[in-house]
């Protein structure tokens, strides 16, 4: 869920813990709408990088916090909608606890360490540990010490378990009040969004824009899945490759290898990085939009850039081609080949558009309850739908991987597809992936006022088109949606969007 997404769905206290994170003391907040229009106002304050990891310094907080504020974040991030209802993610939390501390406890658990290896760094974690916290410049020499020692990130929780220190003092795990008080603080940093007013009960949000600058925060670069689908790209001789590199066994199928890399958290950058520069220039070039240019670093940030992109959200089964078209709306406004065709949305480059279009003719017949009609002759709009009264509601999606300006030739080819139609067109609505809300309203105006036919001429981003067919029935009384909330000439925001659904759908 991206940030405006989330915002309808809370009251005015979480919203104001939200807003007080990015706004000086003394500012008027308002009531619930206000605070929902601030948040929006101060959207990129509140995505910024530089203030997601000042809000992220923990280091007055003692470790047993930290570890928890770590294990809330990684699990959200692990989860491709990023979302959880509390009560759930809290279970979460506990499994996971449970699971490295029942690992640690097994016989076999250091079967394949090093045992010298183990010793060492363990008896350097006792001293560290002896006042039952670990400060900065500690956990600094604690890192350089695990990698040169080639203790992998799962057999260090294994020793703090074995010392009785994972996830606290006598390895205890934490207590549902310790959590909440770690979501209320991460709500306050403006990290965490409380959507309390969801129809699945109490759901801890973290929004889209905030992840892409915690990751590097964290150290967090792809989920689990993501991994394994890079992994099954390797060859088995690779995978042991790696394997050797982190002191790991290198039997089993080549399931198990990659398995074996997953469960001891070892990072994508580090299976990267045991393969040579031709190995690593060949991936590039089989994934789709990845350039091979550069050093061996810079060719894998794109990797993991490529799939850290791939699961951002839960892929819904469906035979239905447009349903799944539907599903990824707003990546193919943006022209994301990288993501659909990573994720094999689509097979090709050029069957972008055409999905773009079919998913709005599904949005429009599936969510709106409104039959798309055919058009006759060759060019036309993309899509139109019959009104109440008769006349035509006609839309055009523009794909494109940059913000929409609503150029000169748009004006001309709108103006013509308006004056040749065989009815009356109302509203002609121009749908894309991001706009230049100035240029495109003054561009509307200029062409309302040009078709001679008095058309409203609205520009509406696929974000806030898919918001309309997934929240209209929460404004409707009658069961009917009114094509005339896309009555606006210029750039429809949410706030506008909220106001004619109010209006009309009541």
């Amino acid at each position: 869920m991206k940030v405006e997404d989330c915002l309808p769905y809370m009251s005015k206290m979480y919203l104001g813990r939200i807003i007080d994170s990015i706004l000086k003391e003394g500012i008027p907040k308002g009531d619930a709408d206000r605070l929902r229009e601030q948040i929006v106002q101060n959207k990129s304050e509140l995505e910024n990088k530089q203030r997601i990891s000042s809000a992220l310094d923990l280091r007055h907080m003692n470790r047993a916090s930290r570890i928890l504020f770590e294990e809330i974040l990684t699990i959200l991030l692990e989860l491709p909608d990023m979302k959880a209802p509390d009560s759930d993610l809290f279970d979460l939390i506990i499994q996971h606890e449970k699971s490295i501390i029942e690992r640690a406890e097994k016989e076999d658990a250091f079967s394949y360490s090093d045992e010298n290896a183990i010793d060492i760094y363990q008896t350097v974690l006792q001293v560290a540990l002896e006042d039952d916290d670990i400060n900065e410049s500690e956990f600094i020499l604690l890192e350089k010490l695990r990698m040169k020692l080639k203790i992998s990130r799962i057999e260090k929780r294994f020793i703090e378990t074995r010392l009785g220190k994972f996830p606290k003092i006598n390895n205890k795990t934490h207590s549902l009040d310790e959590f909440n008080e770690a979501l209320r603080h991460l709500q306050s940093r403006g990290i965490l969004f409380y959507c309390n007013k969801m129809e699945d009960g109490n759901v801890v949000v973290l929004p889209e824009e905030i992840a892409s600058s915690l990751k590097p925060v964290l150290g967090f670069e792809m989920t689990s899945d993501a991994q394994r689908k890079l992994q099954d790209k390797l060859t088995t001789s690779q995978l042991q490759r790696v394997l050797k590199s982190q002191d790991l066994p290198v039997a089993g199928s080549k399931e198990e290898k990659s398995e074996r890399l997953i469960s001891t958290f070892t990072k994508s950058s580090e299976v990267l990085g045991a393969l040579q520069v031709a190995e690593i220039t060949k991936l590039c070039k089989s994934l789709p939009g990845v350039k091979v240019s550069g050093n061996k670093e810079d060719k894998i940030q794109r990797i993991i850039d490529f799939y850290s992109s791939l699961t951002t959200k839960e892929p819904e089964e469906s035979t239905d081609t447009c349903a799944v078209y539907y599903q990824y709306f707003e990546e193919l406004a943006a022209r994301d080949n990288k993501k659909l065709l990573g994720l094999e949305i689509i097979g090709r480059d050029r069957d972008m558009e055409a999905a773009f279009e079919k998913a709005t003719a599904y949005m429009f017949e599936t969510k709106f309850n409104r039959e798309p009609i055919q058009l006759d002759g060759v060019e036309h709009a993309d899509g139109a739908i019959e009104m109440k009264n008769g006349e035509l509601l006609l839309w055009d999606n523009k794909g494109k991987e940059s913000v929409y300006k609503f150029p000169k030739s748009h004006i001309n080819q709108f103006k013509r597809y308006i004056r040749e139609s065989p009815k009356r067109v109302n509203v002609f609505l121009v749908i894309v992936p991001d706009l230049d809300k100035e240029a495109c309203t003054q561009a509307a105006r200029e062409l309302k006022h040009s078709t001679e036919t008095d058309t409203d001429i609205a520009v509406i981003t696929a974000t806030n088109l898919k918001y309309v067919a997934e929240n209209w029935r929460k404004f409707d009384k009658k069961n009917f949606f009114d094509l005339k909330v896309f009555n606006y000439t210029g750039a429809l925001d949410r706030q506008t969007l909220d106001q004619q659904m109010k209006l009309l759908l009541k």
